[in-house]
């Protein structure tokens, strides 16, 4: 917030060299303009930087979010795609930029659980970062590759029941990251042994599960419905309260007996932590309205990512709520070790 100072009365000598006014009021607006740092905000380009390869939700959401900047309010927003680390590598980049606001990094849920999963970051996500907005937020599908013998979650879980422990496979996005909290939750949940398989992106994974490469996986729904659609692949079941729009033939899974399953993924942007308010501010209000562009919301919802924006407070309180209510996370520190490559 800007305060202006409160106005002087003239002084005699001001009042007899009018000659000096142009330079007092030159003066003031320099010293106006440096308490203002969003007044000539970007002052470059804007770098959203996305900790996965093309191709996923995340990067489809970056891309439309700089498209709009740039028609709406003729920013020059360059998306860039910086992967490893289960996103560590990005978001390290982003706290050691300079602290303007001309990078910004896209998380999703993994920003709140890399801190309980790995303890030894090179970041402190409450102290290195200034949340911008929320952006989105995505279901969870089990799908599988046709040749599996399932065709809803009562056949999966008795296919998987009747296996041998560490048999099956499922392949998420990343070592430790939100889709693998999310296999590891379901087979705790209904008392299997599953093999987690790490990839780089969510295209990645649904390349691999298509070619049968890999046979299942719960992931965020994302670029799956097409394939199921087509008959490439099989969705079993969905999380959430309601069946999707893009799949609505499949049920969730409470609707199968399985309600205490139940997790979805956000997506959000963030600065750097010494970003003045005001450059937070303004972003947060362009980026709000870029999300509630009638298109924007059809776009996104068509890959299953729903808009929400919000207050930069509202996004922070939502980060520290998940990281806090992730159930028995210290215990899951050795998945980040017991990946297969």
């Amino acid at each position: 917030e800007i305060r202006m100072r409160q106005a002087a009365p003239f002084s005699r000598r001001a009042m007899i060299a009018p000659a000096s006014a142009p330079a007092l009021a030159l003066a003031s607006g320099v010293t106006f303009a440096q308490q203002d740092p969003a007044a000539g905000f970007p002052s470059k380009p804007i770098h959203i930087v996305v900790p996965f390869v093309p191709g996923g939700g995340s990067d489809s959401a970056a891309r439309l979010i700089a498209t709009k900047l740039t028609e709406t309010y003729g920013w020059q927003v360059v998306v860039e795609n910086r992967t490893g680390g289960n996103t560590v590598i990005a978001t390290q980049q982003v706290a050691k930029s300079p602290p303007d606001g001309h990078m910004l990094l896209l998380a999703n849920s993994t920003f709140a659980i890399n801190p309980v999963l790995l303890p030894n970051l090179p970041y402190d996500t409450n102290k290195d970062f200034a949340p911008v907005t929320t952006v989105a937020v995505t279901p969870f599908a089990m799908v599988v590759h046709p040749s599996v013998p399932a065709n809803n979650l009562k056949e999966m879980l008795a296919i998987l029941k009747a296996s041998k422990p560490g048999e099956w496979n499922f392949a998420t996005v990343g070592s430790s990251g939100i889709g693998r909290i999310a296999g590891e939750l379901f087979a705790q949940t209904a008392g299997l042994q599953l093999q987690h398989v790490p990839y780089k992106g969510a295209a990645q994974v649904t390349q691999e599960m298509v070619a049968g490469v890999v046979k299942f996986t719960i992931d965020p729904v994302g670029t799956y419905p097409p394939h199921v659609r087509t008959g490439k692949l099989k969705a079993l079941a969905v999380t959430g309260k309601n069946r999707l729009a893009s799949l609505p033939e499949v049920p969730t899974f409470a609707e199968q007996g399985m309600p205490e399953f139940d997790l979805s993924m956000w997506f959000g942007l963030l600065a750097n932590g010494g970003t003045p308010r005001p450059v937070v501010d303004k972003l947060n209000a362009a980026i709000n309205a870029v999300l509630a562009m009638p298109d924007v919301k059809q776009r996104l919802a068509a890959i299953e990512m729903y808009t929400l924006g919000s207050t930069p407070e509202g996004f922070q309180a939502h980060i520290t709520a998940e990281s806090q209510s992730f159930p028995n996370g210290k215990s899951y520190a050795k998945w980040a070790q017991t990946s297969v490559c």
